[in-house]
């Protein structure tokens, strides 16, 4: 998976500028996509962490303050290292470390929004493939569109405007199942909440 080189500036955006930026995207989704393996190791280890739950229900406001905050604190908190040379394995996912890469940060920005309200349906890992390589990202679902939170900036970005080609992202309904990415669309009401 792809690990962080550097630091970007954050970007803090007024609201109103803010919302004419994020031009309203969401990911589509399809049929049933295979379980990254770390994924699945992760909810051997992780059961509460891993299964049916409330669904999305309406979508979030972006509360894009907290998704900055979050993002900027995580992205400097973790050290970007390959799963090998941190933990002397070749893929395990982790929320808590100190040196990690791609999921680990995922995992870590999904726990602290966890704990600052947001519902696991509105938090999202995504694959698929950032710069040639493999690679993970948080998905927040919100009335604004998808944004991504992404260890390779400290910018949340619209999905229409990530770096990602994505490729399967978890159910919305149960985060121990994944469905493919088959698209985006404008329009909110063809929003798949699978």
């Amino acid at each position: 998976m792809l690990v962080r080189t550097g630091l970007s500036i954050a970007l803090f955006l007024s609201p109103l500028a803010l919302s004419s930026a994020l031009a309203s995207s969401w990911l589509t989704t399809g049929r049933s996509a295979s379980v990254p393996y770390g994924h699945m190791e992760y909810c051997q280890r992780h059961r509460y962490d891993c299964g049916r739950h409330g669904g999305v229900g309406a979508l979030a406001d972006a509360r894009l303050a907290t998704l900055n905050q979050v993002n900027l604190a995580v992205n400097r908190s973790i050290e970007p290292m390959s799963d090998q040379k941190a933990h002397g394995t070749r893929e395990i996912w982790l929320a808590s470390t100190s040196a990690g890469d791609c999921e680990d940060y995922v995992l870590a920005k999904r726990n602290k929004l966890l704990r600052r309200g947001f519902k696991p349906g509105h938090l999202r890992i995504a694959v698929g493939r950032s710069r040639g390589e493999v690679h993970a990202v948080l998905v927040v679902r919100t009335t604004q569109g998808d944004l991504v939170l992404d260890n390779n900036t400290d910018e949340v970005l619209p999905v229409n405007r990530s770096r990602m080609r994505f490729a399967k992202l978890q159910s919305a309904t149960d985060a121990a199942k994944w469905v493919r990415v088959t698209g985006r669309t404008g329009d909110p009401d063809r929003v798949t909440l699978r």
